[in-house]
């Protein structure tokens, strides 16, 4: 078994999650943990032709509930590190390293992208060392970070944001309870706010890395469904 897992979260969507693991190329586990997605969907099948663990739920219960399962299983299976993200990315080859060394100083390690959301600081500006930021230019990209930012990757903040962040053992003292990592009444946002308050205030640190680059779509789930059931945000997805 690998030390360290990736968790991808999903909802209704096989494209997307298609898509990050034809990237995917670096040594990590992969658990896909799904929020009830119909089987005609597929993506049960999917993680079951290549290999992916794979856990679902019997009705929806969000984004919150799907951390909490990957934390439980991160730490069921006792793996050292954890990178949990959204499955509308893609990840340059290498990706992980910087966050996963980073967990050496930091209880939360975030990487850069096009668009990291809140994370404002987390953005990076186009191009880097003559290399524009396409999807298609994903591995030139983080080359290129690991080339200018070599000598100082993290940079130490008091926020990260929750498309993809990762941790290790150390955040078991920033629980919400004594069995949830997550407080589930932030059903599918503000999740990350509510986690990094909490290890702010126990006195733990946070940063991003520069030398690891993930290619966010950003709302891809929740745009596509909302334009077919005209929901909101925090009603991701409810048949």
């Amino acid at each position: 078994m690998a030390e360290n897992l990736l968790v991808l979260t999903t909802a209704g969507r096989l494209h997307w999650l298609k898509g990050v693991i034809e990237t995917l190329r670096d040594p990590l586990d992969v658990l896909v943990v799904d929020d009830a997605s119909p089987s005609c969907i597929g993506i049960g099948a999917f993680c079951k032709q290549k290999g992916l663990k794979f856990l679902t739920k019997p009705k929806a219960k969000g984004l919150t509930d799907s951390w909490n399962t990957a934390y439980q299983f991160f730490r069921k299976h006792k793996y050292e590190g954890c990178i949990l993200s959204n499955d509308d990315v893609l990840l340059p080859k290498g990706f992980s390293k910087g966050l996963l060394d980073g967990l050496e100083k930091f209880d939360l390690v975030g990487p850069v992208s096009n668009k990291p959301g809140h994370g404002v600081s987390q953005k990076v500006g186009a191009p880097v060392l003559g290399v524009s930021l396409t999807e298609d230019n994903i591995d030139q990209v983080q080359e290129a970070l690991l080339q200018k930012y070599r000598e100082s990757p993290l940079v130490e903040h008091s926020f990260v944001n929750g498309f993809c962040f990762a941790f290790s053992t150390t955040i078991q003292k920033f629980m919400f309870s004594d069995r949830l990592l997550l407080n589930p009444a932030h059903r599918n946002i503000g999740n990350e706010g509510d986690l990094v308050t909490r290890v702010n205030e126990r006195g733990g640190k946070i940063a991003f890395c520069r030398t690891s680059y993930v290619w966010h779509f950003k709302k891809g789930t929740y745009r596509e469904l909302k334009s077919s059931t005209r929901i909101n945000r925090d009603q991701l997805w409810n048949y």
